[in-house]
């Protein structure tokens, strides 16, 4: 069988420099292990910067298709800026597609992948005969609803410094971030395939394409979470972990509204947050300094520093207002370790209240430091709704059983012709 991956990562590509982003992971070992199908012929295809030309190149047992970014003139960024986001999505895809049926035409793959609704790459299910899945990564108009927190306004997020670079960069993201999801919600209705690991991303494929096929599919982690020699010790001092990325809806303001509320009643915790985050505007808004409230800001980590910093936490906390089935969050239950979530989007999927972790609503800071404060204090407790959530990730998680399912979808898409 030949398969066509797009995704928003380069994957197992190697231009033989390191890549510090971490994001996407689970993409690249899903790769590995298809590696292991004699059956199958692969090829992934994404955008890739510094390059002015489509460049194809072998690597490994994967055909890789690297795509400059289309080329957009002066004309069409003012067009952008000024037109509704419905008109500005159809120029995109007169912009972008004939690439990609390039790459398709020259593959000439029996079912294509694409990965997340985040690009363009799903809407070229319109132009090619071949059948197309979307796996649900994230929805971006869900993203989009709940982008800034409670009493954060788009004033605020826009004029937040008096650079008129980084204004205009703010700018252009939000104009961006509107479009893309005037586009996601026209693929949606476009593809006819989708795999997913959540009850949430189920309901909302549903409701935005009430024809389309779901596959329930689980994801691969990162390689190293699977080790099972790992073991877990609970730290003296409490210390708690959160991984999330530079935007709002990821919920830095919760961290430190938390943080500030766990301080009020105990000072000898430590919270490390890892990932790209800015806290400048988050503390204007919110009058809380990170430093203030033992709040220690990480910054882009491996996975072996984040696996090392969970094997001895307390907890791992998940603060985002809305998300799907975290891979952070199941990285820390692969390692055992208890968590404290938003019960938001696809992750009540993966924490069950109570017996794997603990869920609270979005922006309940008291009852999030109370849960946490519990773990602290109840070692036992804590211990074994680690080893529960260890167990139940690592069958969630099972490479093995994911790649079968994988493979058990694609035949099924090439057996039932399109609605």
């Amino acid at each position: 069988m030949r398969v066509l991956w797009f995704t928003n990562t380069s994957s197992c590509y190697s231009n033989g420099t390191a890549n510090c982003y971490n994001g996407g992971g689970w993409i690249s070992s899903l790769e590995r292990e298809m590696w292991k199908r004699p059956d199958v012929d692969m090829a992934v295809c994404f955008y890739f910067s510094g390059i002015d030309r489509p460049k194809k190149e072998v690597q490994d047992k994967t055909t890789y298709y690297l795509l400059p970014r289309p080329k957009k003139s002066w004309k069409y960024a003012v067009k952008t800026i000024f037109e509704a986001p419905e008109r500005s999505t159809w120029e995109h895809e007169k912009l972008a597609i004939p690439a990609l049926v390039d790459v398709v035409n020259d593959f000439r793959p029996d079912v294509i992948q694409v990965f997340g609704s985040e690009n363009i790459y799903g809407l070229v299910a319109k132009h090619v005969s071949v059948p197309v899945v979307l796996h649900i990564q994230g929805i971006l108009t869900t993203c989009l609803n709940a982008f800034l927190p409670p009493f954060m306004s788009w004033r605020m997020f826009l004029w937040q410094d008096v650079s008129v670079r980084r204004l205009l960069h703010r700018f252009s993201d939000r104009i961006a971030w509107r479009r893309n999801s005037v586009t996601e919600r026209r693929m949606i209705r476009s593809v006819q395939h989708y795999m997913g690991h959540s009850v949430w991303d189920r309901r909302v494929t549903h409701l935005l394409n009430p024809q389309a096929r779901y596959y329930s599919c689980g994801e691969i982690l990162r390689e190293c979470f699977y080790d099972p020699a790992c073991e877990r010790r609970l730290p003296v001092r409490p210390v708690f972990v959160t991984t999330i990325s530079s935007q709002h809806y990821k919920g830095l303001d919760l961290v430190l509204k938390t943080a500030q509320a766990l301080h009020n009643v105990r000072e000898d915790f430590e919270w490390l947050v890892f990932g790209d985050v800015n806290p400048k505007l988050t503390e204007r808004v919110f009058h809380v300094k990170h430093s203030d409230v033992n709040v220690r800001l990480m910054g882009v980590a491996t996975a072996e520093q984040i696996k090392a910093a969970l094997l001895s936490a307390t907890a791992y906390v998940h603060p985002s207002y809305i998300d799907n089935a975290s891979n952070s969050l199941c990285e820390a239950q692969l390692l055992g370790v208890t968590s404290v979530a938003t019960y938001v989007g696809g992750i009540p999927s993966v924490v069950e209240d109570g017996v794997t972790g603990f869920l609270v609503p979005a922006n309940d800071p008291f009852q999030m430091a109370c849960l946490m404060n519990f773990l602290s204090e109840h070692a036992e407790r804590n211990v074994a709704m680690g080893k529960v959530a260890r167990d139940v990730a690592m069958r969630r998680h099972d490479k093995s059983a994911i790649v079968e399912r994988v493979m058990e979808i694609y035949a099924e898409m090439l057996s039932k012709p399109e609605k």
